[in-house]
C-alpha cells in the first residue's frame, strides 16, 4: 500500500477543524446531557467516509474517555447537538451500547450507526432502517425475535433530506427505506441505520460520504404520525413512496418473506417501539392468510390497518 494514496479523494484529517481543538479535561455535567450519538466503525469504509464529511461539515471538540471504555474516540458539535463516537468493531454487535454510553457520561437521546449497505445488484443506494431480528435467526446481533426501538421522526427526516440532495446534485443514487433487519436489538434508546450502498465503489464515493454526512446532520426529532409496516420487499418502496410523499412515517416494517415469523408478540413489540398510531399492508405482495392473522392482532391491540389511499388523503402534502 502506497502511504500518498487517498481512495476516496478526500481531504486529510490534518486539516480537519477538531484538530487543534483542547481535549475537554473532564466530562463537564453539560457533556453528560443526553445527545444525538453518531457511532462510526473503524472497519466500515462508509462509516469513515460519512465521518470525514461530519468532521468537516461541523466544529468538533474531543472528548476524554475513561481508560477500557470500549471506544476509540469522541466528540462533541461545538453546537452541543451531537456527539460522534468511533467504535473499533462492527455495528451490528453493538447490542448494550446505550447503557456503554451511559456508563462513561455520554448518553444518548438517539443512536444513529452511519454504515455501509451491502446488496448482490450492486445498486448506488442511500438507506435508512431501524434494526430487530423477526424470526428465530440472529446470526448478524441482536437477539432472536426482538426489535430495537426504532424513531420514525429521525428516519423520515434524514431519508427526505437525502432525496432532496440527491435532487438538488443530480447523483445517480436510488433513496430507500429499508425493513427491519439485523442487530443490534438490544437498546432502550431509539436507533437507526443510515447507511451508503452497497459495493466498495460507493463506500467511498465522497459524494454519497457528504450526503450522509448532512442529511445526519439534518435529523429531526419532531413527532410525526407514525405507522407499521407489513408486506413488499427488502426494499419497502410503497412505504418509502408514502414517507416521502406524506406527512407520516413508518417505525418497524416485516417484508412479505418474514410475515411467517410474525407473530402477536412480534406486533406487540412493533407497535410498541414504534409508537404507531396504524398499520399499513402492501396488500397485494401478502398472502390471504398472513394478512387475515395480522388484521386479526392489530384489531386487538386497536390499531387500524389505513390503506395507501386514505394515508394520501388525510397526511398528503398540500399542494
Amino acid at each position: 500500500m502506497k502511504d500518498n494514496i487517498n481512495p476516496m479523494n478526500i481531504p486529510d484529517e490534518s486539516k480537519i477543524k477538531t484538530q487543534n481543538s483542547p481535549v475537554d479535561p473532564a466530562l463537564s455535567p453539560e457533556n453528560s446531557e443526553p445527545k444525538i450519538t453518531i457511532i462510526c466503525s473503524a472497519p466500515d469504509l462508509a462509516s469513515q467516509n460519512i465521518k470525514t464529511h461530519l468532521l468537516n461539515l461541523r466544529a468538533w471538540k474531543p472528548l476524554n474517555l475513561p481508560d477500557n471504555s470500549g471506544f476509540s474516540a469522541a466528540r462533541r458539535s461545538a453546537d452541543g447537538k451531537f456527539r460522534l463516537v468511533e467504535i473499533e468493531e462492527i455495528h451490528v454487535f453493538q447490542d448494550g451500547l446505550d447503557k456503554k454510553l451511559e456508563a462513561i457520561g455520554m448518553p444518548a437521546s438517539l443512536i444513529i450507526f452511519a454504515s455501509k449497505h451491502r446488496s448482490k445488484e450492486e445498486i448506488n443506494s442511500l438507506t435508512v432502517h431501524c434494526t430487530g431480528n423477526p424470526s428465530e435467526e440472529a446470526r448478524l446481533g441482536g437477539l432472536p425475535k426482538a426489535l430495537a426501538v426504532s424513531s420514525p421522526a429521525a428516519m423520515k427526516s434524514i431519508l427526505t433530506e437525502m432525496k432532496r440532495l440527491v435532487q438538488e446534485k443530480g447523483l445517480k443514487y436510488d433513496v430507500t427505506l429499508e425493513v427491519t433487519h439485523h442487530g443490534p436489538t438490544e437498546l432502550t434508546v431509539p436507533s437507526l441505520y443510515a447507511e451508503i450502498g452497497s459495493t466498495e465503489v460507493q463506500w467511498k464515493d465522497p459524494e454519497a460520504g457528504e450526503l450522509a454526512a448532512k442529511a445526519i446532520l439534518a435529523v429531526s426529532l419532531e413527532k410525526v404520525p407514525a405507522a407499521v409496516g407489513f408486506g413488499g420487499g427488502h426494499y419497502a418502496m410503497r412505504q418509502t413512496g408514502l414517507l416521502l410523499e406524506t406527512d407520516i412515517s413508518f417505525g418497524h416494517n416485516f417484508p412479505k418473506y418474514q410475515l411467517e415469523f410474525v407473530d402477536e408478540a412480534l406486533i406487540r413489540q412493533a407497535v410498541e417501539k414504534s409508537n404507531a398510531e396504524f398499520a399499513y399492508f402492501d396488500r397485494k405482495s401478502m398472502k390471504s392468510e398472513d394478512r387475515n392473522r395480522i388484521s386479526e392482532v392489530l384489531e386487538k391491540l386497536g390499531l387500524r390497518v389505513l390503506k395507501e389511499s386514505e394515508i394520501r388523503e388525510k397526511y398528503g402534502h398540500e399542494s
